[in-house]
């Protein structure tokens, strides 16, 4: 919506309020609530366009909307058009007064706004007023000038009390909004964090090809055999190397991303629940299923080693999140976290279907997998468990068990040494 519509739109909510009103210490003079909505319009609706503009538009507005009122017999009080047109001088007193007051809307304080208001509210209210008298000879009242006061005080606590709530309203959606992005570069963190861990074991297995390739050569050199077949081998050798080479700057390359986009050191584990648990409700709005959430933190500790232990968690939150998909759909998903003889323990369960005797020896690993894509045919990679498997063990020096019973749900139980996990101050 353009200036010139934001600024019709505002003066017609002021020309539709500005129809419940008083008329009281002289005729034709109204109080009205149209006021308290003209403040918390500026600095809303109308906080980037300039005040002068809004505040004419508004008092066009409002004066052709009366005129047409009183003109067609609808006004419930018949009105000169030079009371109409006094009426409209309120407006753009009103403007000239906040333009001058708070010439940036946008940087203004409340501290400054608030005052503000009340002064363009009671100025503009006194000047239609002395207009008003002024046709009738008579002059302005202590009274009266007091109730103008009261009125002015009145209608600039409500305006105030809503722009201030609108701007608690607006922090919370910033709060909110912060949050949610703190949640999703986590976790993107975490999932690029695990693939480069699983880089890093690929480019120790590249080395052993290229090892192999050159002792190959080697020991063609020392046979009699073809040159082209020496010269392949090194030459496979030599491509194994550059292969190797680009793995390395990409994982450099990720690495350094990673650390300059999020730098956060260190977390506690109730921390890492919390992320985990919004993240997976949001997940579930998106199935077809019904799974309830029960997180249990006994023992809170600061680690260093977040990333890795939220891969760990999710991955077993969303194998069983698919298990109880592809089963009832309904049901609970527990992680209890306790300490114990110098271990942290973390225990996740489901109720879903289980996992079969014929597949409980293989889930860990590698490519091994149950998981189908109807839709595209494909199995899926398998790498979930083993990854689990190979994080708790190689980086944690820890153990991972399962416990299944078909028809009755799944128990996996992470064993890890507390030094493995604590943050050392």
């Amino acid at each position: 919506m353009n200036e010139w519509k934001r600024s019709l739109l505002t003066g017609t909510i002021v020309a539709l309020a500005s129809q419940l009103y008083w008329n009281v210490f002289v005729s034709g003079f109204r109080i009205s609530p149209a006021v308290i909505l003209l403040p918390i319009l500026l600095m809303t609706i109308g906080k980037s366009i300039s005040t002068i503009r809004i505040t004419v538009t508004t008092a066009a507005v409002v004066f052709l909307f009366r005129l047409f009122l009183a003109a067609s017999g609808l006004s419930s009080s018949p009105e000169t058009a030079g009371q109409l047109a006094t009426n409209s001088i309120f407006y753009l007193c009103y403007g000239l007064l906040f333009s001058v007051l708070v010439p940036s809307k946008p940087t203004v304080s409340y501290r400054r706004l608030f005052p503000s208001v009340f002064i363009c509210d009671l100025l503009s209210n006194l000047l239609e007023v002395c207009i008003f008298e002024s046709g009738r000879s008579g002059t302005l009242s202590s009274s009266m000038a007091g109730y103008l006061i009261l009125v002015a005080a009145f209608r600039t606590l409500l305006a105030c009390l809503f722009l201030a709530a609108e701007s608690q309203y607006r922090t919370l959606l910033k709060k909110e909004e912060h949050e949610n992005r703190y949640r999703r570069l986590f976790l993107m963190t975490t999932g690029l964090k695990n693939e480069i861990y699983f880089m890093k074991k690929n480019s120790e297995e590249i080395e052993s090809v290229m090892s192999n390739a050159y002792r190959l050569y080697e020991r063609l050199s020392a046979m009699d055999v073809p040159d082209d077949m020496k010269k392949m081998s090194l030459s496979i050798a030599r491509d194994v190397h550059e292969i190797k080479k680009d793995y390395i700057r990409i994982i450099q390359g990720i690495e350094q991303e990673i650390s300059e986009e999020y730098d956060e050191k260190q977390m506690s584990f109730q921390d890492l629940l919390q992320i985990l648990e919004a993240t997976t409700y949001h997940i579930l709005e998106t199935r077809p299923v019904h799974i309830r959430l029960v997180f249990q933190c006994s023992d809170n500790f600061i680690t260093r080693e977040h990333y890795e232990l939220m891969a760990v968690l999710k991955n077993l939150v969303n194998n069983a999140i698919e298990a109880i998909e592809a089963g009832a759909r309904r049901g609970t998903i527990q992680i209890v976290e306790h300490l114990k003889d110098g271990q942290y323990e973390f225990s996740v369960s489901d109720d879903g279907p289980g996992i079969s005797a014929r597949h409980l020896p293989n889930i860990f690993k590698m490519g091994y997998s149950t998981k189908f894509d109807y839709k595209t045919g494909n199995i899926f990679r398998g790498v979930g468990l083993y990854g689990v498997k190979a994080t708790v063990e190689e980086k944690f020096s820890g153990t991972i068990s399962v416990e299944s019973e078909p028809g009755r749900g799944t128990r996996f139980l992470i064993q890890i040494p507390a030094g493995a996990l604590e943050e050392v101050n």
